[in-house]
């Protein structure tokens, strides 16, 4: 008997079998990260670096932090809760997620309630038509000796009323059998976009600090060089007026009045571009940070020396950089979510089973529901598209080649990150020798100017040779300033190349 019962239930077991070990297949290829400049990868430090002067070391992410700029931390912290365009990127994310949790859900059953109630009255001509073929038995049943019987059918048939009332009441699923994977390939999917949408706020992140910190750098510099402009302004000024006196006493001749009213309007000229400069990165804080034009005039009037840089800069290997690198995850997701499309579209070829199934009552009034009105409906379905025309093989043909520009794209965007930091690391370790220049002649211009006015007190050269010394002397104050806003931009750069900024970065308000 036993023995009987498990021969039964054999095919059961093996209906019940096929389906869950088909569900774990899954067609197409899995994603997995391709290996690009393994040289690089494989190597302690980045090619540039021994010659930026920087420490092999991981770098801190909130990088400007660094700087030791009060001012600059609060500037980065709003800008990175309140710019419009981070909230954009907030909401493609959040879009991609629930879309995400949506491909999730379609892998389940779905299992929805039906109520209705029907009512119908027949039109008077197929009541007419009922009537007459009571009329017509009855006529029958007279002509066969039976008037009681035709008497008791006209009575019934004409009490007939077609008029009919239906409820209905129930429960209905459906569920798709992913026996071959597309809607858990669409799932991978919506995964792996959701996943570059969090690298792409991620990136704007990165670059938003980045500009942020470049263009207050930019403000401080040039009320810096304003600053130094309106002290040279002063002295030009002087100079002149010292001349003219000399002129006046015959000692100066016209020609050294005009060299040194040139040289005062020359000081006087760079003041505007200077100051327009300084209301121009105003604004663009403002805007950066959410704010209208001029909200920030009184946050930046005070003037503040510039950031030094840290003592160490630290910067890590190449493999660190691919891993952290926004940029990189975002080509990375795209290219997992165009893998995850092949396998869609390969399940076209293959058939689509759904299972659908109705359990509900049926009845002519609600006193009527019991179980001799439940009534139950189970229909496998299925659905295969066995001639397309190629139609599958083009969409096929369409994924790979997709899947093969997002590969080289991945590929260029990491040696392109890769080529971003090298450059950038060259870039900072030229700033620094231009900066070291810088004030060097910085310096040895200041002793000139100083030896060439105690050579004019004593008489021992011209007033046009002063004026030529101290005009050196404005141009290498000038471009140290210079040097030392290219360093800490370049600075900024190396930070950014680096992808740092966005892994301890405040979420954008909604």
């Amino acid at each position: 008997m036993a023995r009987h019962v498990s021969r039964s239930l054999l095919p059961i077991s093996l209906g019940l079998a096929l389906p869950l070990t088909l569900a774990g297949c899954m067609l197409g290829p899995d994603h997995v990260r391709p290996e690009v400049a393994q040289g690089a990868v494989a190597q302690p430090a980045l090619p540039r670096a021994a010659d930026a002067g920087v420490m092999p070391a991981t770098p801190p992410s909130q990088w400007w932090r660094q700087l030791d700029d009060p001012v600059l931390d609060q500037l980065i912290d709003d800008a990175l809760r309140n710019s419009p365009n981070l909230r954009a990127a907030q909401a493609r994310l959040l879009a991609s997620r629930g879309l995400q949790r949506q491909r999730r859900a379609e892998q389940l059953p779905s299992v929805g309630a039906v109520a209705g109630y029907t009512r119908i009255n027949p039109p008077d001509v197929l009541v007419d038509d009922v009537r007459q073929v009571g009329e017509s038995a009855a006529r029958v049943a007279e002509s066969n000796g039976r008037p009681q019987e035709a008497a008791q059918l006209r009575d019934e048939f004409s009490r007939i009323d077609l008029d009919t009332s239906l409820y209905i009441a129930g429960v209905d699923a459906s569920w798709e059998l992913d026996l071959f994977g597309r809607k858990r390939r669409a799932a991978q999917e919506a995964a792996a976009r959701a996943d570059a949408d969090a690298a792409a706020l991620a990136d704007a992140q990165v670059q938003l600090a980045a500009e942020v910190a470049q263009v207050y750098l930019g403000y401080r510099g040039s009320r810096q060089r304003i600053a130094l402009a309106e002290h040279n302004a002063t002295a030009a000024a002087d100079a002149l007026a010292l001349t003219r006196q000399r002129r006046a006493r015959g000692v100066d001749s016209d020609l050294h009045v005009e060299r040194a009213s040139v040289q005062l309007e020359q000081q006087q000229a760079q003041l505007a571009p200077l100051r327009a400069q300084a209301t121009e990165a105003r604004d663009q804080l403002a805007l950066m940070t959410g704010r209208e034009p001029g909200a920030l005039d009184a946050t930046l009037a005070e003037d503040r020396p510039m950031p030094s840089l840290p003592a160490e800069v630290k910067v890590d290997d190449a493999a660190a950089l691919i891993r952290r690198r926004p940029d990189i995850r975002k080509a990375e997701g795209e290219l997992a979510a165009s893998s995850a499309q092949i396998g869609q579209a390969l399940s076209a070829y293959f058939p689509q089973v759904n299972l659908l199934g109705t359990i509900g009552m049926g009845a002519s009034s609600l006193s009527d529901f019991n179980s001799d009105s439940a009534a139950s409906v189970v229909m496998p379905f299925l659905r295969w598209s066995v001639f397309d025309f190629g139609v599958n093989k083009a969409r096929v043909a369409q994924a790979r080649a997709g899947h093969q520009a997002r590969l080289a794209a991945y590929e260029g965007t990491v040696l392109a990150a890769l080529q971003d930091a090298n450059s950038a690391l060259t870039r900072f370790g030229a700033a620094r020798e231009q900066l070291l220049k810088a004030r060097n002649a910085e310096a040895s211009a200041t002793r000139s100017a100083a030896l060439m006015a105690q050579r004019r007190q004593a008489g021992a050269s011209s007033q046009i040779d002063l004026l030529d010394v101290q005009r050196q002397q404005l141009s290498a104050q000038d471009g140290l300033a210079q040097a030392q806003l290219q360093l800490l931009v370049r600075y900024v750069a190396l930070q950014k190349s680096l992808g740092l900024g966005w892994e301890q970065a405040p979420e954008p308000r909604s």
